[in-house]
This record gives C-alpha cells, sequence and structure tokens, in this order.
C-alpha cells in the first residue's frame, strides 16, 4: 500500500470503530472461551470465513466448524492477541480492516510457553446490517510460525 493510498482512504467513524473493534475481539473471546459453535452468529448470513484449510461459505457451515472445536478441540488452552486494528470505509455500509492476531496455543501435553505458535493478519470484509455490523468475509494470512502444527478441524 502505498502512502498516497493510506491517505486517500476514510478511516470509519469513532462509532464504528469502536463496534468493529468489539466484533474482532467477540470473535477471539468465543473461540478461546469454547464457543465457537457461536461464531456465526458474527456473521452475515452469507458470510465466509477462510480457515486456512478451506472456506466455509454460510452460517450453517461456520456453525458446524464450531461444534467441532466445541466437542474436540485440538489444543489444551489457545488464546487470541488482537492488535493494531485499522479498519475503512469501502461503501456506505461496508468496511475493511486488518488486525494482527498473535496466536498462543497449547497442544497435547506441552508445556504452556510465551512464545507464540504463530502471528499473522486477519484480512476482514464487514458489511452493516439491520444487527449492526457483521463480518462478510474472514481471511487469514500468516506471518510468522513456530513450526509445529496441529490438525484442525
Amino acid at each position: 500500500m502505498t502512502a498516497t493510498a493510506i491517505q486517500t482512504e476514510q478511516l470509519v467513524s469513532d462509532s464504528d470503530y469502536i463496534e468493529l473493534s468489539r466484533l474482532v475481539t467477540e470473535h477471539a473471546t468465543r473461540n478461546d472461551s469454547g464457543h465457537a459453535d457461536t461464531i456465526y452468529e458474527l456473521y452475515a448470513e452469507n458470510g465466509e470465513l477462510d480457515i486456512g484449510t478451506g472456506t466455509l461459505r454460510g452460517h450453517a457451515a461456520i456453525r458446524e466448524w464450531g461444534r467441532k472445536l466445541v466437542e474436540s478441540p485440538p489444543w489444551r488452552i489457545i488464546r487470541h492477541a488482537a492488535s493494531n486494528m485499522r479498519f475503512v470505509y469501502d461503501g456506505p455500509n461496508e468496511a475493511v480492516g486488518i488486525t494482527i492476531l498473535t496466536v498462543f496455543m497449547v497442544a497435547g501435553t506441552n508445556d504452556a510457553t510465551t512464545l507464540p505458535w504463530n502471528v499473522g493478519e486477519d484480512h476482514d470484509r464487514f458489511v452493516r446490517t439491520a444487527d449492526g455490523w457483521r463480518f462478510a468475509s474472514r481471511n487469514w494470512v500468516n506471518l510468522f510460525s513456530r513450526g509445529d502444527s496441529i490438525p484442525l478441524p
């Protein structure tokens, strides 16, 4: 992105920033607290979630993925730390944003460590609905990884 592009983008209003930040944080909190089966509620009906191994489309697919995570989590503990959130308008009721996500995870019998499992960016598209802002799509871009992997549903 060039300096000119950054200058011509319209950052979202303060109130929209708060709502979008809360939406991003709620996504992480539901996953971290064992409620991934409710993440679909944060998406538009036809929303898309890229989970790295494929793209889930619509509420039913996102809910089923979340149900599998709740029933059989591939980790003992996981925490997502969201930072550097930036949102710009992409139409009258649309916005795009990038959030840096640092993921700490402990799987199997491994000891907990302060070394992140991975760090990346969530590239999000949002749409304003009658119920407020919702994810239209979420795409993960991995930047740094420890190298050990676990199979995710």
